[in-house]
Order: C-alpha cells, then sequence, then structure tokens
C-alpha cells in the first residue's frame, strides 16, 4: 500500500511572513528529534539556530560589530507582535540584500547566500517607519535576528514536536505573498514578484491544481474567514473566477461543520483573516501599540482547525494536515535558497524584474500532522530537490493521477515518505494556546490599512469587478467596499 492511501483528506492552513529560524529556529534546543526522514548524511540533525561548526550565527550590524541570533522576548503582547515594524519582502531592493548583504539579482549558477544582509536591511524599514531625524537603536534593529523559543508558540512547536516538520521546505518566490501563493496552486506567478499593482493578477490565467482536479472528479474546497468577503485564492487565479465555482468557496466557519459531518473533500486550502483584527501572523507595518498583528492570533487558528479535523474521528484517521507559510517576510534564516527549475522555459509571459524564478525563496515553517506520523519527526526530501510550496501540487498529481502543471511541480518531491506508520496512532494530543484577547470591532475597523491590507483589498476588488477608491484607508471601509463589490458581482450573475 503506498503512504499516500493512507489519507483521503488533505488539509492546509498556509500563514503569513515568518521564516523557520524566526518561528522554530530553536525547537530543538534542548532534546533529540526522535526520527529521520530523508538525506540528512551520516548525523542527523535539525537544522535550527544553535550554529554552525560552533560558531554562533549573525549579521553584521551598522558599526560592523556582529549582531547574533537571540530568543525573542514573549511575555507581552507586544512582544508577539514582533518583528515589529514590518520588514521589507519584495526581491529588490530587500529580499537580496538579505541574502546578500546587497542589492542584486538571485541566478542559478550564484554560489550560496551568505544570509548576511537582514540587519542592513532592516535598518532601512525602521528609517521609514520612525519620525523624521528620530535615529534608530540598536534595541530596535536586533529584533530581526530575534527567534521565538517554544514556550512562546505552544501549538505550533507542540504539533511540530508531536507529529513532524520540515528543515528544508522552502517558498517558491524570494519576495511577496501573491508571488508565493500563486505558486503554491499553480506553480508559477505568471512572471510576476510582487503583489503590486494587484491589477494584473487579473492576467494570472495559468491552470491551477484545482483545475486538475475539477477534471478528474475529485472534490477540492478553500475556505476563507468571512470579513475576508472574498477568497484571496481565487482572486489570484483567473480561472478560480468563475461563478460555477461559487460553491467550492466557503466561509470558514464552515470548516469545523464539515468536519464534524465527515463532508471535507479531497483537498481542502485555509485561508486564515486578513484584515479586521488578522490571525494571518503577518507582522504590523507599523510603529503602533494597538496595531493587531499578535503572532498568538494565528496560534489560536492552528489550534482551531487542529481540533476541527480531530472531531471526527473517522476523518482524522483519514486525513493529513499541513500548517505552512507563504514566504519568510524578510525574517531572519540562515539557511541559503537553493536553485530551482524555472516553472515554464521559454516563458510565456514577461518576467517582472528580470528574475527568472530559477532559486528558491527562503525557508519557512511546514508542519504535518496524521495519526501515520510518529512523534518527533524531521523530513526533508529524499533527492538533490527540496520540499517547496509546489510539493502540495505533487502530492495531489501522484495520488490523484493528474499531470504537471510546469517544470517547478514536476521536479517537486512529494510528501509520500512522510506516512511511515502501519497503524494510526491513538494518542490523544492537545494543545492549549497562550491568552490572546482579539481587538474589538471598533477598534479593529478603525485601524489603519497595511501596505499588504491594500494588495488584498485591491486584489480581492479586482476580481470581483470593482476598483478600489483612494478613499478606502481604514479596515472598516476596505471590508464595506468589498460587501459592496460582491453584492454587484452577485447582482450581475
Amino acid at each position: 500500500m503506498s503512504n499516500l492511501d493512507k489519507f483521503d483528506h488533505l488539509v492546509v492552513l498556509m500563514l503569513e511572513n515568518h521564516s523557520l529560524d524566526s518561528l522554530l529556529g530553536y525547537l530543538y534546543e534542548d532534546e533529540r528529534p526522535a526520527h529521520f526522514i530523508g538525506d540528512f548524511g551520516p548525523e542527523p540533525a535539525f537544522d535550527g539556530v544553535d550554529g554552525v561548526d560552533g560558531k554562533a550565527l549573525a549579521n553584521p550590524g551598522p558599526d560592523g560589530r556582529d549582531v547574533p541570533v537571540a530568543k525573542a522576548p514573549f511575555a507581552t503582547p507586544r512582544d508577539m507582535c514582533n518583528p515589529c515594524p514590518d520588514p521589507g519582502e519584495e526581491l529588490s531592493p530587500h529580499v537580496s540584500t538579505q541574502l546578500y548583504g546587497e542589492d542584486r539579482r538571485p541566478e542559478a549558477h550564484d554560489p550560496p547566500a551568505p544570509m548576511s544582509g537582514f540587519v542592513r536591511d532592516y535598518l532601512t524599514a525602521l528609517a521609514d517607519q520612525l519620525p523624521t531625524g528620530e535615529p534608530v537603536t540598536e534595541a530596535q534593529y536586533r529584533v530581526i535576528m530575534n527567534c521565538f523559543t517554544p514556550d512562546a508558540l505552544p501549538v505550533l512547536s507542540g504539533l511540530a514536536r508531536a507529529y513532524a516538520v520540515s528543515d528544508r521546505w522552502f517558498s517558491s518566490v524570494p519576495s511577496q505573498t501573491f508571488c508565493n501563493r500563486s505558486f503554491f496552486h499553480s506553480g508559477q506567478s505568471h512572471g510576476f514578484v510582487t503583489n503590486a499593482d494587484y491589477v494584473k493578477w487579473r492576467a494570472n490565467d495559468a491552470p491551477t491544481v484545482f483545475d486538475r482536479l475539477t477534471a478528474q472528479g475529485v472534490s477540492w474546497r478553500v475556505y476563507y474567514d468571512e470579513s475576508n468577503v472574498f477568497s484571496l485564492t481565487r482572486a489570484l487565479h483567473r480561472t478560480l473566477h468563475d461563478p460555477s465555482l461559487d460553491e467550492n468557496f466557503r466561509p470558514f466557519s464552515a470548516f469545523r461543520a464539515d468536519c464534524e459531518a465527515g463532508q471535507l473533500p479531497a483537498y481542502t486550502f485555509i485561508e486564515p483573516r486578513l484584515l479586521a483584527d488578522h490571525n494571518d501572523m503577518h507582522p504590523p507595518s507599523a510603529f503602533d501599540p494597538l496595531v493587531a498583528s499578535s503572532i498568538l492570533a494565528g496560534e489560536a487558528l492552528i489550534n482551531d482547525v487542529y481540533e476541527a479535523v480531530r472531531a471526527n474521528p473517522d476523518g482524522w484517521r483519514k486525513t493529513l494536515l499541513v500548517v505552512t507559510f507563504d514566504e519568510h517576510g524578510g525574517c531572519y534564516d540562515h539557511v541559503p535558497p537553493p536553485a530551482a527549475a524555472r516553472p515554464i522555459v521559454p516563458p510565456p509571459y514577461p518576467l517582472e524584474g528580470g528574475f527568472d524564478f530559477s532559486r528558491f525563496g527562503v525557508r519557512v515553517p511546514a508542519v504535518f500532522i496524521s495519526p501515520y506520523i510518529e512523534a518527533g519527526t524531521v523530513v526533508r526530501s529524499g533527492g538533490a530537490v527540496p520540499f517547496d510550496h509546489t510539493t502540495v501540487i505533487r502530492t495531489l498529481a501522484d495520488k490523484h493521477g493528474l499531470s504537471p502543471l510546469g517544470a517547478r511541480d514536476a521536479a517537486a518531491p512529494s510528501l509520500e515518505p512522510l506516512l511511515t506508520l502501519a497503524e494510526p496512532r491513538t494518542d490523544a494530543v492537545s494543545f492549549t494556546p497562550r491568552t490572546y484577547v482579539r481587538t474589538p470591532l471598533p477598534h479593529a475597523a478603525s485601524l489603519v490599512l497595511t501596505d499588504f491590507q491594500r494588495e488584498v483589498c485591491g486584489a480581492l476588488s479586482s476580481a470581483m469587478g470593482a476598483e478600489v477608491p483612494d478613499v478606502v484607508r481604514e479596515v472598516g471601509h476596505a471590508v464595506s467596499h468589498l460587501e459592496a463589490a460582491l453584492k454587484a458581482r452577485l447582482a450581475r450573475l
């Protein structure tokens, strides 16, 4: 029996903008993983932030002295909004500077990036946010080298230890959210490496794994938070705009009921709340103590999804749950992104910024939960190509007999080796998220949109056939605008 036969339902929750080191770098500081799957060499170990060859991981600071990796404080609500403000995440100048210490375009033939420019680039982000003339302090720029300990994230860390984690799962593009979320389901991003200008995403008409599943009669569904009004996944892929697919997109409030009723489809993708009191873990964009950007909100969401999947014992035994992140969002990681297969050669679209997609993005957390997974597992691919977002496409393709979407997903390894147990575990593993108090809706609605939220609002609005007026500045206004756009869309159908 193939390991892929051990699950009927693949469920993926994708969160926002954190590297592996930033959230799980200290995961196995005090103990050794119990099991290793894949290519680890003769002395397998989890590749966290314990250092390389006995030397502490660090980046040069503005005075030339090393700024070492450190344990992030996590006692206060403000601590759990760090890094604050939001680091830069565009390929140029931000990610390229983070990787190489200078703004240069990554190429397939490059030697491994030194991962030496995170402090340098974060100084730029800080200077952009501070009042004119106010100096950046050492305490402020050191934040980018801080990594959370398991005590800070009991759910994500607990699941990683109780089931499996990969220390070699890379984002697909060394840049922003929309590009990586596009790669996750279509193995390409229409040549785009930035979110903006959001209207351009209406041109992203390449086939998706959803189209392949539909053609094979395989069920799928996307759950999105009601306050988002419309699915971001749908907005990014023109083939999903078809009104005949409306039933495949459901509010997240229906997810638990569908789990309890045993009505999950073969593939489920879950989007977090992106606007009012967002729980996507995206860092805040400003020095504002009232900005709701707590990682703890995402912890609560992860636990809600996990408990919903476990609510039906029969469904739980036949479900593989994956929790991952779209991109590193400028947060520190020490592992250089390797070379990658270009999705389509020659590309049928212009390459934004000249980037040819021949390198992966930075590592992100990827946690795998199933009763067929041994506790304390760390997994890598068994070959030269590491896991990236297109691994999900490859896993679905291998399980359901789908043809590749492009060279990237054709080369990707699948998750088939992960489910090693012959019989499902019967232990009940549960977690207690740390206390998170949601921002009252009136205040959450009054907050100024972050740059990312403005891009999300624009993409959702554009997909529904509306434009975003310049007067939309606050979260509440954005939600109201999206609700009006959805009403107009439904009236046209």
